[in-house]
């Protein structure tokens, strides 16, 4: 049995269907009609609505790629057994052999769609010449151009299908180099106001703070300006803070070669350290995904942790990675003011975390309630 390799999947099979049907239907009839047993019509009826069948059921479903030789060999017996009846019309019955020759040459590789056609033509040439001796050589060269045409014609079909499915992924290709590069000039731009804001704003805001700390120091707590002067210096020093959790929030450090559990826990720590919140981490190490599910994971976490320190007011906070079944789970969950159900549909910064979980096919949920506390729950599937 022939060793055989699909490549191609057809993914429209009209042009295929309408030839096959029609002609099958064309084709029985008028081979029909040259049998005068009722008994042999009957049979030859049966034979062609097999030979449809297994087009139907095998062909166009694809369950024959998983053994290619198997379908083309059954409907060669099939049209064998339907040329080898006594009809006056053979060359009707022999006619579906060119439909059949256009099945395996749009689906094979060249060689082994000639192997196909080859075994064809024999059979369709080797029953004309049994049944009309020397008489039937006129028929088997007529026979010889019509399966040549078919082959052509199946194989400039595939052709076809191949160049539209490789220029298929070109454009996917190109839409998916299109949207890295608009993801690369955002992240540019985040960076450069990163820099603006570290180099400029903040060494003010600091130079402001060192000034007001000085001049605390030259007054006495019984003096006017002490209070006001203490407050400034606070103020100072919590917009500095601040800043710099919205420089860290613009341009986040990434995971870089550490793994998500890893750098979840590293991440987690600095943070609670520079904006002194208590932070329990509970993070399942075993945990390995896709890089970009990750990278996506990992930024979810970075922009939750900075809407905590704020928003939420918030002194504690708990950060779980978890497997949950069929789904890996981020929960960012703290015990701050809470949003209600209007500031959470408005935003508070989730729409970037939600466009950046659903496109790595994921789902993020917030439940928060005045003055109870924030849940970030992020879900994705485990590759």
């Amino acid at each position: 049995m022939m060793k055989s390799k699909v490549v191609l999947h057809i993914r429209n099979p009209f042009l295929l269907d309408a030839s096959t049907y029609i002609s099958t239907a064309v084709m029985a009839l008028l081979g029909i009609s040259g049998l005068h047993n009722l008994l042999l019509q009957i049979t030859a009826l049966v034979l062609c609505l097999i030979f449809v069948l297994l087009y139907r059921f095998l062909f166009r479903t694809g369950a024959y790629e998983r053994n290619p030789a198997i379908y083309f060999g059954l409907q060669a017996v099939v049209l064998m057994l339907l040329v080898m009846l006594p009809s006056t019309a053979n060359d009707a019955f022999n006619f579906l052999f060119y439909i059949l020759t256009v099945h395996a040459t749009v689906v094979f590789a060249t060689r082994v769609a000639a192997l196909w056609t080859s075994l064809y033509f024999v059979i369709a040439t080797a029953t004309v010449l049994l049944n009309r001796g020397i008489e039937g050589l006129y028929a088997v060269f007529f026979y010889l151009a019509a399966f040549v045409i078919c082959a052509i014609f199946g194989h400039t079909v595939q052709q076809t299908e191949l160049t539209s499915e490789h220029n298929q992924r070109l454009v996917d290709e190109l839409r998916e180099t299109q949207q890295k590069l608009q993801e690369l000039a955002v992240v540019e731009e985040r960076n450069r106001l990163a820099r603006e804001l570290h180099d400029s704003v903040k060494q003010q805001v600091f130079a402001i703070s060192m000034q007001l700390s000085a001049a605390r120091t030259t007054l006495t707590e019984s003096d006017k300006a002490f209070p006001p002067v203490m407050e400034a210096e606070r103020l100072a020093q919590q917009a500095g803070a601040e800043l710099t959790t919205l420089i860290n929030a613009l341009r986040p450090p990434g995971l870089e070669s550490r793994t998500l559990p890893d750098g979840i826990q590293e991440y987690v720590k600095e943070w609670s350290r520079q904006n002194k919140i208590d932070t329990e981490v509970h993070v399942d190490s075993t945990i390995s995904l896709a890089p970009q599910v990750e990278q996506a994971l990992f930024r979810v976490l970075q922009e939750g942790l900075s809407n905590v320190a704020r928003h939420s007011q918030a002194d504690w906070t708990e950060v779980t990675l978890r497997n949950n079944n069929s789904h890996i789970e981020l929960l960012i969950e703290d015990n701050g003011i809470g949003y209600d159900a209007e500031q959470i549909i408005r935003g508070v910064g989730l729409d970037s975390m939600r466009e950046r979980i659903e496109a790595v096919n994921g789902s993020l949920e917030v439940s928060s309630r005045s003055p109870q506390g924030t849940c970030v729950a992020v879900r994705v599937r485990r590759s």
